[in-house]
């Protein structure tokens, strides 16, 4: 049995492990075409909070809708922030 591929593939899976994570940014880990919410998990960053803020402007404005934010967690390195599509005269209706 040649151990080269097994080996070369754990091999990636362990460095990996070791990478600054900027595969996964600004991570969309919610969102359905029928439903108004978008759920982003991204690094506690200026950047990624500008980033994941037009991302949900875009989406959002596919829909002839505005992306309110309605939360955001974050701990030292890492946020979630939620974000609901919502009609624009919804928005002066409830002062969002």
């Amino acid at each position: 049995m040649n151990r080269t591929p097994l080996i070369s593939g754990l091999t990636i899976l362990v460095l990996a492990g070791c990478a600054d994570g900027q595969l996964f940014d600004n991570q969309l880990v919610s969102y359905a075409t029928d439903e108004n919410y978008l759920n982003f998990n991204h690094p506690y960053t200026d950047k990624a909070v500008a980033d994941v803020l037009a991302r949900a402007e875009r989406i959002c404005g596919q829909r002839k809708q505005m992306a309110i934010q309605t939360s955001k967690t974050c701990s030292l390195t890492k946020c979630t922030t939620n974000y609901q599509c919502v009609d624009a005269k919804n928005v002066i209706k409830y002062g969002l």
